[in-house]
């Protein structure tokens, strides 16, 4: 038979109202909503069951411990909140940030770590899941060169005003149009570009390839801000010639204006004292080795997913291709969404209201 719901008193009542308008957590909240429902005898234990959301044992759980010793016992937790856990505090952060800076190659090196700091053996198991709550995530690292200076790269960033105002500040004062890029170049070729594609669990997933050393390149500069147009150029091979009839296409695309243009330090690039620029152009260089710096390595790298896992019977039609594929990416509003958010700020930091 089911268990019947009994008067509970005026006293129980009356302390149940006291502590309902007080404040509490939701799940003291919880209960006080199953017993202050049996209280006013105005639902079945079904309908009370649906209203808080709770099964007919706990129902009557609360009930129980109600009537048993009032409301200070309904609200006593009487389970034990768990293991304290391994990995807290000063260490928990500190684990976080050597996930930041990729310290752990593997589950095992945090294991070894985490033993190391607190001397608490984890399982592998257990560490996969600990780094997966702290937002870690097994990913494939991207390459960075050994002589990279991150201090340099951060000081590119902080300096970029002033840089921007020494080689343009006054012409933009004067009125001048002033036209910053950023530039870069890619390499293309009929050997494929092998890329991850979505396949079934089990299943081996194949990609065509060929041996074929065929390369061409591609030029490309972003504008920064105003306009962000794009300027692309195709060569089959490069050298300094070649980057000067690019910087020289650039120029062009508005002679009248002053264009400044960023780009790594490969050898093939020109200084700014080199008699070969433009007389409307100035460049700047970005510390050695901090492509995350260009956000042409984006548009390159969107060039290459689309060309991937492919083979093509000709560099003129593999070149077809990319200046399709570039011409898209090339709009004005693709270019805005490519240019890093730290570099629209800083180059518009010293422009004239």
């Amino acid at each position: 038979m089911a268990r019947k719901l009994p008067e509970l008193g005026q006293e129980l009542v009356r302390q149940i109202e006291e502590a309902w308008v007080q404040k509490h957590p939701d799940w003291a909240r919880r209960r006080l909503l199953v017993v202050r429902l049996i209280a006013q005898h105005e639902h079945t234990a079904g309908q009370i069951m649906k209203i808080a959301g709770v099964s007919r044992r706990t129902l009557f759980s609360y009930r129980d411990k109600l009537v048993e010793g009032g409301i200070k016992k309904l609200l006593e937790r009487d389970y034990s909140p768990g293991r304290p856990p391994s990995v807290y505090g000063p260490v928990e952060k500190e684990l976080v940030e050597r996930l930041g800076q990729g310290k752990f190659r593997r589950a095992r090196d945090a294991q070894a770590w985490i033993r190391k700091r607190t001397r608490k053996t984890l399982s592998e198991g257990g560490v996969r899941q600990l780094l997966k709550r702290l937002g870690g995530k097994l990913k494939v690292p991207r390459k960075s060169h050994a002589k990279k200076d991150a201090a340099k790269a951060s000081a590119f960033k902080q300096e970029l005003p002033q840089k921007l105002e020494a080689l343009a500040g006054r012409e933009l004062r004067q009125g001048r149009r002033v036209r910053l890029w950023v530039l870069d170049e890619h390499r293309y070729g009929l050997l494929p570009v092998i890329r991850r594609i979505w396949g079934l669990a089990g299943v081996r997933v194949h990609a065509p390839y060929q041996t074929r050393y065929k390369w061409g390149y591609l030029h490309e500069a972003l504008e920064v801000d105003g306009e962000h147009r794009s300027e692309l150029l195709f060569t089959p091979h490069i050298d300094q010639d070649i980057h000067a009839l690019f910087l020289r296409q650039i120029s062009e695309s508005d002679p009248q204006g002053l264009h400044v243009v960023i780009a790594d330090q490969a050898g093939f690039h020109l200084k700014q004292n080199d008699a070969r620029i433009p007389a409307n152009m100035k460049v700047l260089s970005l510390p050695p080795y901090s492509p995350e710096l260009n956000p042409v390595e984006r548009f390159g790298g969107l060039v290459k997913a689309a060309v991937s896992n492919r083979l093509y019977a000709s560099l003129e039609k593999l070149e077809a291709h990319i200046e399709a594929v570039a011409g898209e990416w090339g709009r004005p509003d693709k270019v805005a969404g490519l240019i890093h958010e730290w570099l629209a700020d800083k180059a518009n930091c010293g422009a004239p209201a």
